[in-house]
């Protein structure tokens, strides 16, 4: 599992759509590659096959926004190069700016927590890679910060991760967000699955 940002940045370049490449999905300034996992919450077991416009037309963009801090709208909704993968992407883009949220729901999920938290860490242009357990969610549950450096910028991130079985969840914004808004943000990745 790779998480960085970075395609949003591009996306900020050439168009206000990105783009999706290959099994990375890139998100105003997000890109998830491979599964991201989450939670152990009685719904999550029945969690099923759904398309990525359904799954992202039952998060609210006004939700969002809030949680984030910055109003952000819903710039795509793709498979991020899997057809068991669910990615929505909510950014602003301002210029050259980009910033955002990129919520994913894999609901056939492969590797381990471990397998892919250290994937994460030693994904192109990151550094300062720290992660924590948290138990609040459910499932073998994470938050983490990260620095990623592309050649254009370089966008300080923060996420959350969860697994349960074959079902994997994940955040991943562009700011370093308190972990109880990040748990919120999951909540709603969880409820739309």
């Amino acid at each position: 599992m790779n998480f960085h940002t970075g395609s949003l940045e591009q996306a900020a370049t050439t168009s206000a759509r990105p783009t999706r490449r290959g099994a990375r999905a890139s998100l105003g300034a997000v890109v998830i590659t491979g599964a991201i996992g989450l939670i152990g919450v009685p719904s999550v077991a029945q969690a099923a096959a759904i398309t990525p416009k359904a799954f992202c037309a039952k998060i609210s963009a006004a939700t969002v926004s809030s949680l984030f801090g910055q109003k952000v709208t819903l710039l795509g909704a793709d498979t991020g190069g899997s057809a068991y993968n669910d990615v929505c992407e909510f950014a602003k883009i301002v210029g050259k700016s980009v910033s955002g949220v990129t919520l994913n729901y894999d609901y056939k999920g492969t590797g381990t927590a471990s397998e892919n938290d250290t994937a994460l860490s030693k994904e192109q242009g990151v550094s300062g890679f720290a992660i924590k357990s948290y138990s609040a969610i459910g499932g073998t549950t994470y938050s983490f910060t990260d620095t990623y450096k592309s050649s254009v910028s370089k966008i300080s991130e923060s996420g959350m991760l969860s697994y349960s079985g074959a079902n994997h969840y994940g955040v991943i914004v562009t700011d370093v967000l308190p972990t109880s808004k990040l748990a919120a943000l999951m909540k709603l990745v969880v409820s739309a699955a």
